[in-house]
Formats: structure tokens, C-alpha cells, sequence
């Protein structure tokens, strides 16, 4: 859909164009264009301390909505709400003309448990957070209540400590490309770049394990993902782990992002056990072939049950399974079943993903037969409900642009079986050294919440070529001496 926009604070366009994709995901800016399948005017003077500010909309869709707020001395947090104002005028007018009220309101970050933590820095319960989000932002009491049990978890488990880091190792490599796969990855092909890729990275752990003693620094928690590592030939996983295990001896929880089950097999799982890991995901998505079969992902149920019953066979006491709402041609009675099934296996967490439709997968192209927004909130209500039956508890929650049924992922745990790694990532509390094609080490101050990073290049023959930049670049990151301020 095009959106022909007119504004007279251009700069504030995006924000505009994020409360109308709430309720319409593929709509496209016009900027101060006529011929759109909607045109959005927005309005406003200050008169005396009183922003006026007013939205409308015509095309499509039709009305008017207006609000007014004090301007703020302070020109930061001015800005702030004066871009918050503007944007609940849009939402606001696209809920009433539409009739849709989004299951998570006018938000749009990615990170909504930050608003209830920040909230509760300024002395606020919990509860008192949570009616602040459903009034401020219009949040469904059920997704505000989901926040709390999140939030709720979170406090029962430990922080990073001072001098703690996380250690990220990537293998950016799948055996095949998923249809709603966005993420930095290339085939394996007929596997020429593994070997390289390899002792690359083993270059790179091998000089940030020095990094990281010179610097007094502790792994605390370690995960390896991608992309699939298990993607590797058992050598060449043996070859980067055992890099590694300068960083894995004293680390308190390690994963494996084992994943895709047609890539799993025996001398891997030992070969990953050996190395210490305590922890590994197996992901099914689907228990359904033929959707397995449509998403492009090689594999079949049954091979998942093998792969399952081969890692607790091996002695694998702690497996995550990752599930998604919203699939191509799937419908709720399909995804019950799938939870019928991963119930029955008994992992000990699971993450339940919403699809989400980016332009860099596939699936934008097949948006015609993919479940509708309210076959997905069942989907994903479900989902809950299955993971409070086996037990679990919700332990980290994230969003992105473009979900289906605008919903949210959510890891679910039982208790003591909580990634604190995941906790670290998606809430942004963790220092991170990443390694590999793509990852992005991170310093975090608790004081200011400024977040450093240094990425690597995702390219994989240039970060093969390059490895040695990519280790300046971690240690003008730790130069920075965050870790004192943390």
C-alpha cells in the first residue's frame, strides 16, 4: 500500500509511517506526494506552552484525530514526547478508522520489558508499571500481564557481575536457506569455505582469549549460533570448540545451537558434550512435513525426533525446542497439534517465534496464504498456555517490525533452565565479545545505559581476509574503559 504523507516536521516521517504499519505492515511512504492509497496529514502551532497536534487520514481509510500536550523546557525529553504525541495521533486514528486494536498498541520497540524496568527505576511497583503501559500505551492487559511474568522471572536469576562477559561464537553457515530466514548467513554449498572459516575463527578466539585475560575479564555465559554450527563436519566443530575452552572452563551455562535436525549426528552431539556444552537447541519449527517441505527446510519430523532422542541418549539433560506461529498454509488446529507433539517430548525450554515477514526472506513474496492476525494471537496464545502446562515460565520477550498479527517472541523456561545468555541479549544488560562472520561485541554501561559496539563484517571471505581488524576493533572496544564505569 502507498502512503502519501505530509507533514510539516519531516524528520519525524518514520514515526509517523511506524504507527500506520502497526495496523497495515507493507505501507510504503509517499513523501508530501499525492496518489497514495491513503494520505496521512499531520498538523500542528503551539500556541502560549500547548502543542496542538492533529492527524487525519482519507483513501482507504478516513478520520481525524487530535491531542495536546505541554511543551516541555527540557528540549531532549521534549522531543521525545513531542514525537510520542505525534505518533498516538496516528495510532490512534488508524485504530478508529480500521477497528483493529493491536494486542501491543502503539508500541513499536523492539524491547517493551525496558519500559516497565525504566518505569520502576523511578520507584513505581511493578503493578503501577504495568497500568502506566496499558494507559500510556495503549497495551492489551494480556500482553502487559505476559511483560510482568517476564519481568517477574528475571528478578529471581543473576546479573552479569562486574567484569562478567558473555562470549558469542558464530557459525554463519546452513545446510539450506529457510524461506523466512533475514539473518547473515550463506550455504554450505560444496563446503570450500568451511575449512577457512575455521581457522579463521580459530585465529580470532585464540587472540580474544588473550584479550580477555589481559583484560581481567570472566566468561560467564557462552553461546555458539548462526546460521547452524552444527553445519560444520564434526572435525572442524571439534577444531573451533576446542579454541574455545580457555573461555569455557569457568563459564556457568554453555549452548549449542545445534538446530537444524538433518544436521545433527552422533559425533557432533559428543564432540559438543566433550567440549563441556550444557545446553543445546534442537528446533523443530513444525511438526508438520509438508509445511517443513514449503519453508525450505530439508528436513522431516521424524528427523527431529531422531536427532531429539539421540542428544538425551548422549546425556543431554537441558534442550530448548524453537517453534513458530504464523507459518505458511498453517492453521490453529495444525499448531496445536505441533504443541501436542513438543509436549510430548518434554524439552526443557521452548521458544514459541511469531513469523515475521522481512524483505530480505522470502515469505513477503507468499503473504496471500499465510494465517490471518487473529489465527496467530491464537496461535500464540496457545503456545503460552502449553508452556505453562509443562511448567515453563516466560523469561525474555522481544518484538520486531513486520509480525505477524503484530505479537511478540517469547522464551519459555522451566525454572533453572533459563539462558542467561538470551536474557543478556534481548534486554541489553550483557558485555559481549563476539566472534565470527557477522557478530557484534558489545560494552554496556549500567550507569548511563550507553551501549559501544564493534562489529565484525558479515561477508565471510572478507572476514576471513580480515581477522586481524576485526580483533583491533575489539580492542579499541574494551579500551574505552567501560568496564570501570560498569
Amino acid at each position: 500500500m502507498k502512503v502519501s504523507v505530509f507533514t510539516p516536521t519531516p524528520q519525524f516521517e518514520n514515526d509517523l509511517m511506524d504507527a500506520v504499519r502497526i495496523f497495515i505492515g507493507s505501507a510504503e511512504a509517499l513523501s508530501a506526494t499525492e496518489g497514495g492509497d491513503l494520505t496521512l496529514r499531520h498538523e500542528e502551532y503551539v500556541e502560549g506552552s500547548v502543542r496542538h497536534c492533529t492527524v487525519s487520514i482519507s483513501g482507504l481509510y478516513a478520520g481525524s484525530v487530535s491531542r495536546t500536550e505541554e511543551v516541555l523546557p527540557n528540549p531532549l525529553l521534549d522531543k521525545r514526547m513531542h514525537k510520542r504525541q505525534m505518533k498516538n495521533c496516528a495510532y490512534e486514528v488508524m485504530k478508529q478508522a480500521t477497528a483493529f486494536h493491536p494486542p501491543w498498541g502503539s508500541l513499536t520497540g523492539i524491547r517493551p520489558t525496558r519500559l516497565l524496568y525504566m518505569d520502576m527505576e523511578k520507584g513505581h511497583t511493578l503493578e503501577d508499571a504495568q497500568s502506566h503501559l496499558m494507559r500510556d500505551f495503549d497495551v492489551l492487559a494480556e500482553k502487559a500481564d505476559l511483560l510482568s511474568q517476564v519481568i517477574r522471572t528475571q528478578q529471581t536469576l543473576p546479573g552479569q557481575r562486574v567484569n562478567e562477559i558473555d562470549i558469542y561464537v558464530g557459525i554463519p553457515f546452513c545446510v539450506s536457506r529457510c524461506a523466512y530466514c533475514s539473518f547473515l548467513s550463506g550455504e554450505v554449498g560444496n563446503g570450500r569455505l568451511l575449512p577457512p572459516y575455521a581457522d579463521a575463527l580459530c585465529r580470532e578466539i585464540e587472540a580474544t582469549v588473550r584479550m580477555a585475560q589481559e583484560w581481567g575479564l570472566t566468561p560467564r555465559a557462552f553461546y555458539m549460533g548462526g546460521g547452524t554450527p552444527t553445519s560444520l563436519p564434526a572435525p572442524l566443530l571439534k577444531q573451533v570448540l576446542d579454541a574455545c575452552k580457555p573461555l569455557l572452563k569457568n563459564c556457568r551455562e554453555i549452548t549449542v545451537e545445534a538446530g537444524r535436525p538433518d544436521t545433527i549426528d552422533e559425533d557432533k552431539l559428543l564432540v559438543i558434550r566433550d567440549a563441556g556444552a550444557n545446553r543445546i537447541s534442537v528446533n523443530p519449527q513444525t511438526m508438520h512435513d509438508e509445511t517443513l517441505q514449503y519453508i525450505g527446510r530439508r528436513h522431516t519430523v521424524k528427523q527431529t525426533e531422531e536427532a531429539y532422542r539421540l542428544a538425551r541418549r548422549i546425556g543431554f539433560t537441558d534442550i530448548n525446542m524453537d517453534l513458530i506461529a504464523g507459518l505458511p498454509s498453517e492453521n490453529a488446529d495444525m499448531f496445536a497439534k505441533t504443541l501436542a507433539w513438543l509436549r510430548d517430548l518434554s524439552p526443557e525450554s521452548m521458544t514459541v517465534h511469531t513469523l515475521c515477514i522481512k524483505r530480505s526472506s522470502l515469505l513477503h513474496l507468499w503473504e496471500h496464504i499465510l494465517p490471518n492476525g487473529d489465527m496467530v494471537g491464537d496461535m500464540v496464545r496457545m503456545g503460552r498456555e502449553t508452556a505453562q502446562q509443562m511448567g515453563m515460565r516466560p523469561y525474555y520477550l522481544y518484538r520486531q517490525k513486520y509480525m505477524a498479527g503484530n505479537h511478540e517472541n517469547v522464551g519459555y523456561a522451566l525454572p533453572g533452565c533459563e539462558s542467561l545468555y538470551n536474557i543478556g541479549m534481548m534486554e541489553e544488560t550483557a558485555n559481549v565479545l563476539a566472534m565470527g562472520a557477522g557478530a557484534i561485541s558489545k560494552r554496556v554501561n549500567t550507569h548511563t545505559g550507553l551501549i559501544r559496539r564493534a562489529p565484525n563484517v558479515s561477508n565471510i571471505e572478507q572476514y576471513i581476509d580480515r581477522v586481524d581488524e576485526m580483533l583491533l576493533r575489539k580492542k579499541q572496544l574494551l579500551s574505552e574503559n567501560l568496564i570501570k564505569e560498569v
